[in-house]
């Protein structure tokens, strides 16, 4: 399976990377692209919306916590949105929920 993204201003400042699929070491770079070219591209905030994502693996978990940080590093906020299933539990037992904002959907970013 592959990996769908695409983007999505939010009214509040912040911009919504919605993924569908699955993010692991084949289609990771897809994801890093899009994450960077928000940084690059607008002074806004970036939530990574996986709530529709099948699956994800250390790959992407580390995508995560590197664009957290550099998003941190320029002053700007880093959410990610996810509503169970086994993305959730990732989140959740790697304990990155501690360190990045987590979100169940865009719309709590309000």
């Amino acid at each position: 399976m592959g990996i769908t993204i695409s983007n999505r201003e939010l009214s509040n400042g912040w911009i919504s990377i919605e993924v569908g699929g699955e993010v692991d070491l084949a289609t990771v770079e897809g994801l890093q692209t899009a994450i960077d070219e928000v940084l690059a591209d607008s002074g806004g905030h970036l939530v990574v919306d996986l709530t529709a994502s099948t699956f994800m693996d250390s790959t992407g978990l580390k995508t995560l916590v590197m664009s957290h940080r550099k998003f941190d590093e320029a002053g700007r906020s880093f959410a990610i949105a996810v509503n169970g299933g086994p993305i959730s539990r990732l989140i959740d037992l790697s304990g990155v929920d501690k360190t990045i904002r987590t979100v169940t959907s865009v719309e709590e970013l309000g």
